[in-house]
């Protein structure tokens, strides 16, 4: 579970993109690509009570990466959204509590309650991207990683992304009692 503490040692997005060592450019530009239409805008500007999203991923992670941007869309959108994010390298014990299948996958997505209570949790890629890394063919590391950079430039994707998002924003808006 996640604590206060470490609510309180995450960073804010345009904090986390300064201490970025890789994929910053990409970062950016999937936030400036990344245009939302009016009724996902208003999705986002009704949310009623303050969602805590916490990501745990790192900035090397192609589906961090990928990812993150979208999220820090969302909450430019959003005056109840707070977007955090945690080094998953550094805060490998808070990490190790979010596996999937025995194994560590970046990013892990939390959606929370002002008192860090887990709403729901998002994990890794939108499904539509696992559809795609698994029918590929790439049996090495380096091909399966330049796979997945281009895959985040393809705007259909950041779109799954959004979908699933948003989904799971709104329900954690009602869990938490919007009217």
């Amino acid at each position: 579970m996640c604590e206060k503490a470490d609510w309180d040692s995450a960073v804010e997005y345009g904090k986390f993109l300064k201490e970025a060592r890789e994929n910053v450019e990409l970062m950016k530009a999937r936030f400036n690509d990344l245009m939302l239409n009016e009724t996902e805008q208003g999705i986002l500007g009704s949310i009623q009570t303050e969602i805590r999203i916490l990501v745990i991923g790192t900035d090397r992670c192609n589906d961090t990466a990928g990812n993150l941007p979208v999220l820090a869309r969302m909450a430019s959108f959003a005056p109840k959204i707070k977007l955090r994010m945690l080094d998953s390298d550094k805060n490998a014990s808070l990490h190790q509590q979010y596996k999937v299948n025995g194994k560590r996958k970046t990013p892990v997505v939390l959606f929370m309650s002002e008192e860090n209570e887990e709403l729901c949790r998002w994990v890794e890629r939108p499904n539509a991207a696992y559809k795609l890394v698994n029918e590929a063919a790439t049996p090495s590391l380096a091909g399966r990683r330049k796979s997945l950079k281009s895959l985040y430039s393809d705007p259909e994707i950041l779109r799954q992304s959004l979908g699933e998002f948003m989904n799971l924003l709104v329900r954690a808006d009602y869990v938490l009692g919007r009217a």
